[in-house]
């Protein structure tokens, strides 16, 4: 996957985060299926593996660089749920564009030549590349959720 299509799903997810102004407050924070997240809870998971990515990989995306292993996921997407309860689906939404046009702005500044230069998260070898390409599926897991609500 080249940058700009990367560069592409970054500013698409923009415009998803836009749709999402139409849901009812009840609406986003009902579960999408018994059991399961609501929206807000969906997207503030989102954007706090945004925040965390902008924080803690972003910077140190440089080659050869051994990156800490990720969080525990479950403590992690717990904490995330929890935040969602705080506030309202506006600001969540708000929070969420927030931490991916930061994502954005950062990933058009860096040269084409750094996307393929292998980093370590544990002992996984990746790429500025691989792990946004990554980041796409995950993206998309979740907005199929929303989106059949």
């Amino acid at each position: 996957m080249n940058k700009e299509k990367i560069l592409e799903h970054q500013r698409n997810y923009l415009e998803w985060i836009d749709t999402l102004q139409e849901l009812s407050e009840e609406q986003a924070t009902s579960p999408y299926a018994e059991g399961k997240w609501s929206p807000n809870e969906i997207v503030m998971h989102l954007a706090e593996w945004d925040r965390f990515t902008l924080e803690e990989r972003l910077p140190r995306m440089n080659e050869g660089e051994k990156l800490e292993s990720f969080p525990d996921f479950e403590g992690f997407n717990a904490k995330a749920a929890a935040l969602s309860h705080e506030q309202s689906f506006k600001e969540t939404l708000d929070y969420a564009k927030k931490q991916r046009q930061a994502i954005l702005e950062q990933l058009r500044q860096i040269d084409e030549v750094e996307w393929d230069k292998a980093f370590f998260i544990g002992e996984h070898k990746l790429t500025i590349r691989s792990y946004f390409a990554d980041f796409i599926h995950h993206d998309n897991h979740h907005k199929k959720q929303i989106m059949h609500k």
